[in-house]
Formats: structure tokens, C-alpha cells, sequence
């Protein structure tokens, strides 16, 4: 009995070393598709996105005498070292919902690369991918959500790069879109609107510095009409453009008030949103040239309680008739 057991053990005792040396010596898991894109675009050095080409694009794109100026493989592969150099903090990952992360600016600032789909059929792989952007932890709208799809293939057991797609999506069934693309519409519209109201401010002040027994005018032609044939040089308004003298633009009713006395020396002038339901900012403002706003639609609480737009920023127009 003695002897089996010694016999039993140095049997196990030779067995054991090998097992653990076979799994020392092991081959590595064969890359993934999605490894190979994360070190296509995320690697160190041009040959991290070189070696994941096809045959044929090396051979027609690489030369020995290419400068990183003029090489395209070498300004591609650079957008994927640039990203990693200005993240403060990038991260990626082979499984998961989430291809990658880059915060920058103290996590003020965040990129996200959201993996669409992923889908492996034998010795071809397609990956679609969207991009996020975020500022402050909240999601910044974008009017068409770019997304990427890369099909790569293998060749030589390294996947190979075969086709970039890129498309523009639109969900118009998405409410939270259609919310994001209503908001989007009406931020460009109030910028517009306060900007022209800084425009009658300051060519209110130079029509009446021209015509001063006349003072202010509640005439949106007067400002920004065209001369007639007839008129005298000095009767031309201010800015020669028809289009400006409309009291409808970008969503706003525009109008001048308070025109009193001879010479005039007051006048308001307001932007109000043509829907009243519409959630936009009220602009008025009057000749000390101070821009002001409001939520809502009455102009009178504009006028009289509105907030100045950038306090303490360029937003005053002199005039010479305070």
C-alpha cells in the first residue's frame, strides 16, 4: 500500500508543474473587433491605426517618404492622439453599452462614444456608434445625433478596417428630441431678437443726432427704409435694408412707442413673441440704450420690471438725447 502511494504521488507531482506551465505559456484571447477599433483610434504611435488597415489601402496610402503633414493616414490616426492628450481623464471599454469616455475641463466637459450595435457574423463585424456630448453633467442638445458605423474584417487574424459610414440621426418621434429641437429653435430666435433690438437702439440714437430738431422716431421705416428718388440726401434713413423695417421677424412682433414731444426725446422700442404661449423672453429697451427682458409676453412688465440682459456687459447704446 506504501508503495501505491508513493507511486500516486510522484505521478501528481509531475503532472502539476505541467498543468500550471501550460497555463504560464497559454496564448492570449485572439482580439476582438472592438479592441482593434479602441486601439485603431486610441493606440500609441501611427502604427496602432496602420496595422488594423486592409492590405490594399496600406499599400496605396503608406510610403516610406510620407511627412505626418502630408500623410492621411498619419492626420487620421493623430484625431485619436489628440483625443487622448487633451482628456483629462479617457476611458474605454471592450464590453458594455459604453465604447468610451473623455472628460475634460474637470468633468465639465464630457464626450461619450455609446455602442449602437455590435454585430459578429463569423469573420466580419459591425459596429455602430453615437457620440454625446455633456457640459456640466447635463446633455447638450444637438440637431442631428452623429452616429459612425465601422465594418471591419479579418484578415491574417488582425481585424481589418474595411468601411467607415457616416449618418445623421434624427429621431422625430423621440419627444425629448422634439423638445430639444423646439428649445434649440427658440434660443436661436431670442438671440436674433435681442440683437435687432440692439440695432433700432443704436440707430434710434444716430437718426436723432441727425435730425435733431426732430428727435426719436416711432417708425421702423424711418430707421431701416429705403430712399425714395425723390428725398433728400439727408432725409435717407439710417440703414438702407426693406427688410428690417418689417415688424415681424424670427418669431417677434417688433415696435416703437413713446415718441413725445418736439423734438422727441424718448421712445421703447419691444420685441414680443408672436405666441404668446410660446415660453420665449420678452425684449424691450428705450433710448438710455439698456437691453432688457422678460418671461412672457406683456411688453408693459418688460418695460417696467424687465431684467438688463448681461449686466454689466456691452449691451448699452449711448445716445446723445439723454
Amino acid at each position: 500500500m506504501r508503495q501505491i502511494c508513493c507511486a500516486l504521488f510522484v505521478a501528481l507531482a509531475g503532472i502539476i508543474p505541467l498543468h500550471a506551465q501550460t497555463q504560464l505559456t497559454s496564448p492570449p484571447s485572439p482580439q476582438t473587433a472592438r479592441q482593434a477599433l479602441i486601439e485603431m483610434f486610441v493606440g500609441k504611435g501611427s502604427y496602432a491605426f496602420e496595422k488594423h488597415l486592409p492590405e490594399v489601402a496600406h499599400k496605396a496610402l503608406i510610403r516610406k517618404s510620407d511627412t505626418p503633414e502630408l500623410s492621411l493616414v498619419q492626420k487620421i490616426a493623430m484625431i485619436g492622439r489628440q483625443m487622448t492628450a487633451q482628456g483629462e481623464h479617457l476611458e474605454t471599454f471592450d464590453v458594455g453599452p459604453t465604447l468610451l469616455v473623455s472628460d475634460q475641463n474637470n468633468g465639465r466637459e464630457k464626450v461619450e462614444v455609446i455602442v449602437e450595435h455590435d454585430s459578429l457574423m463569423g469573420e466580419d463585424d459591425e459596429i455602430e456608434v453615437s457620440i454625446h456630448l455633456y457640459r456640466n453633467g447635463e446633455a447638450e442638445f444637438l440637431p442631428v445625433i452623429p452616429r459612425l458605423t465601422f465594418s471591419l474584417k479579418q484578415e491574417k487574424e488582425i481585424w481589418r478596417l474595411t468601411e467607415v459610414t457616416l449618418s445623421l440621426h434624427a429621431p422625430l418621434t423621440d419627444p425629448d428630441y422634439l423638445k430639444g429641437l423646439r428649445k434649440d429653435q427658440d434660443d436661436s430666435n431670442e438671440h436674433m431678437a435681442s440683437g435687432r433690438v440692439g440695432m433700432i437702439t443704436s440707430t434710434e440714437a444716430a437718426y436723432a443726432a441727425k435730425h435733431p430738431e426732430q428727435g426719436y422716431t416711432c417708425k421702423l421705416a424711418d430707421l431701416f427704409g429705403q430712399q425714395a428718388s425723390g428725398d433728400a440726401p439727408d432725409q435717407s434713413p439710417e440703414v438702407n435694408d426693406p427688410g428690417l423695417a418689417s415688424g415681424e421677424f424670427a418669431g417677434y412682433h417688433f415696435a416703437l412707442s413713446g415718441c413725445e414731444g418736439s423734438p422727441a426725446s424718448k421712445y421703447q422700442v419691444t420685441a414680443v413673441p408672436t405666441e404668446s404661449d410660446a415660453g420665449m423672453k420678452t425684449f424691450c429697451a428705450d433710448q438710455s440704450g439698456t437691453i432688457r427682458f422678460t418671461l412672457g409676453g406683456k411688453s408693459s412688465a418688460c418695460l417696467s420690471r424687465g431684467q438688463a440682459l448681461n449686466p454689466g456687459g456691452n449691451t448699452s447704446y449711448s445716445s446723445t438725447m439723454d
